[in-house]
């Protein structure tokens, strides 16, 4: 199986919103400055369209919504967490950056999409190479797949 690392360019973000459990609204400015991102990494957060795309491949994953919201203007924008369960059952290995390079797996039972743990506490999303694809053919921003060896 193919995968590859979800990985945001080097590119704006979205002002920091605290981790939490449950919904989270986030005051800032210039919310039109951000419609163009759907992955941000730093935060874990997702857009509403990578969010319907996500839906297809983790059928029972429970979404917590992040509301930036500008009041001088009324303009809102919503995000979804997005942390997928860590897979401990195989062998990655890391780049300097703490970034997954190479995955080996025991058997073929590995989830569509999920998260390795560095020793660095860097944390890498990895999807098959399905789910890269969709997102490439739906023209998802802010957003690049790094292919993971095998």
């Amino acid at each position: 199986m193919r995968y590859y690392v979800m990985e945001p360019p080097e590119n704006m973000q979205l002002p920091a919103a605290a981790k939490s459990e449950g919904a989270d609204v986030v005051q800032t400015s210039g919310l039109d400055r951000f419609s163009e991102i759907d992955y941000d990494s730093r935060c874990g957060l997702i857009s509403d369209r990578m969010k319907l795309l996500m839906e297809r491949f983790l059928l029972r994953y429970d979404f917590k919504p992040v509301v930036f919201l500008d009041s001088s203007n009324g303009d809102q924008l919503v995000f979804w967490r997005f942390s997928p369960a860590i897979y401990e059952d195989c062998s990655p290995e890391f780049r300097n950056d703490g970034i997954v390079s190479h995955v080996s797996f025991p058997n073929n039972d590995a989830p569509i999409v999920f998260t390795v743990r560095s020793p660095k506490g860097v944390r890498s999303i990895l999807v098959r190479m399905a789910v890269a694809e969709s997102t490439l053919r739906r023209s998802i921003l802010g957003l690049k797949f790094t292919k993971v060896s095998d």
